[in-house]
């Protein structure tokens, strides 16, 4: 499972991937096909993940990859957690998933979040 936020720490301000890539697939072309790579709790703070809540709700979790079995057992463990797992399609929508993650990291000290804040999926 890759849990990583790929984004410049020398100016957080912006990603260190390829555009047209994402730390997940370059994991999974390191790693090889043999491995299933899912990336899954991307938009996630520790703060919030401790209780996995955020103001009463549980958390969301996106999860991506293109192994269908190892994305069920991701969710499961989300599941165990009380939390809620979505399956947001491959591998490749890791790219939006990273970007949704440096947005919410940046968005913090603007809004004054204190690395408490969630990204919520609503019916």
């Amino acid at each position: 499972m890759d849990i990583c936020n790929p984004i410049d720490a020398s100016t957080m301000d912006g990603r260190v991937t390829p555009p047209d890539s994402s730390a997940a697939e370059e994991i999974q072309q390191v790693v090889g096909t043999d491995v299933k790579v899912v990336k899954a709790f991307t938009t996630t703070f520790a703060g919030p993940l401790t209780t996995g809540a955020g103001h009463d709700f549980p958390l969301d979790v996106l999860i991506a990859g293109d192994d269908s079995a190892a994305k069920d057992k991701i969710a499961e463990f989300v599941r165990s957690g009380a939390m809620r797992p979505f399956d947001v399609g491959p591998l490749r929508r890791a790219r939006e998933l990273e970007a949704m993650g440096f947005l919410h990291i940046a968005i913090q000290q603007p809004l004054e979040l204190n690395w408490q804040s969630a990204i919520k999926i609503l019916p």
